[in-house]
């Protein structure tokens, strides 16, 4: 008699007793060799779909679950492990997706406020040419031409005027200390938007300078009033009504150099406030020589040649049309001594 096959029992089967106190094994199956049931092998696969959707930091965080799954064996508390793993491996998860929610946010902020910004500065003035970026804006004046660099433009002022002018009516302190007293007056063309009696107080300073003409005790200088006589009248004038008064006496500035007259001392108004072109000294200083320059004809100086390179200037060379190799000099004395050059022929 044949006694029919027992069937083989399943390694591992649940008739298999379990140890007192630990759990039952978590497997609906044979388990791999890598210790893992295949029930767990599919929830272990399940965060692997994800990997490509993960920051590195988040697949690190991946891997770091997937080794603690392959680590802990079932019946030795693996399920409890396993169910850590992944929740730590979701906070790890919700932690990242919150970073980059933040960081989206406050790209977004500084996005919305760099156009803002865009928008209150309103549209970039694009040059009308080549180079028109970086050059001054030409003035309103006609001038001959002059080197390529222009002086800063200090105020507006018109091209040519009325032609008319008005008095400062002030009578001012005597400069000097000894010598002929010469009265003067000061007169600026209306309409031109200049300010009279700044235009006179800065005249007036200049002539009481101790480096200026009341220093040879020669000459003492107080300005006066229209009422008032005076051997000489200080003019402000517009380019135009400059040349056409300088033309009187047949003298041709084209609008751009200063000029004196018999009894009439004429500063150029686009001089006054733009200097010249290379003449390497403040504005302050070139309406010094200015005035100095042409208050020095009124008193019967000639023009002076440059004495030597990097030297002063005389302040009766013609410095508005060129130092020459001479350094700027606004006065006629330097260090309480008369400074001159060679006189022009």
């Amino acid at each position: 008699m044949v006694t029919p096959a027992r069937p083989r029992s399943r390694p591992d089967s649940v008739d298999r007793p379990v140890r007192q106190g630990a759990e039952p094994p978590d497997w609906h199956g044979p388990t791999p060799a890598g210790g893992v049931p295949l029930s767990g092998r599919r929830e272990h696969q399940r965060p692997r779909a994800l990997r490509g959707r993960l920051t590195p930091a988040g697949r690190a965080a991946l891997d770091a679950a997937e080794a603690v799954e392959h680590v802990v064996r079932p019946g030795a508390g693996g399920s409890s492990a396993m169910r850590d793993a992944r929740r730590r491996f979701a906070l790890r998860r919700r932690m990242l997706t919150r970073r980059r929610r933040s960081l989206l946010l406050l790209l977004l902020v500084l996005a919305a406020g760099l156009i803002v910004v865009d928008v209150v500065r309103g549209p970039a003035e694009k040059p009308a040419g080549p180079g028109a970026g970086t050059a001054p804006a030409p003035d309103p004046v006609s001038e001959p031409p002059s080197p390529a660099q222009t002086a800063p433009r200090a105020a507006a002022f018109p091209g040519s005027g009325s032609g008319r002018f008005g008095w400062v009516g002030r009578t001012g302190p005597v400069h000097g200390r000894a010598g002929q007293l010469l009265r003067y007056r000061v007169a600026v063309e209306l309409g031109a938007g200049q300010n009279g009696p700044e235009f006179a107080a800065e005249v007036g300073q200049i002539l009481g300078d101790a480096r200026g003409w009341s220093a040879s005790r020669v000459f003492r200088f107080q300005q006066v009033s229209a009422a008032v006589p005076a051997q000489f009248t200080v003019y402000l004038a517009t380019p135009a009504t400059s040349e056409r008064m300088c033309a009187a006496a047949g003298l041709r500035t084209q609008r751009y150099t200063n000029c004196r007259l018999a009894g009439k001392v004429i500063i150029n108004m686009a001089r006054w406030w733009q200097s010249v072109p290379g003449y390497g000294a403040p504005l302050a200083e070139y309406r010094a020589y200015a005035v100095n320059h042409e208050v020095g004809h009124q008193l019967g100086r000639g023009h002076e040649r440059c004495p030597g390179r990097d030297r002063l200037a005389p302040v009766m060379q013609q410095q508005t049309l060129g130092l020459a190799g001479c350094k700027a000099n606004a006065w006629p004395y330097y260090r309480g001594r008369r400074y001159a050059g060679p006189a022009v022929g």
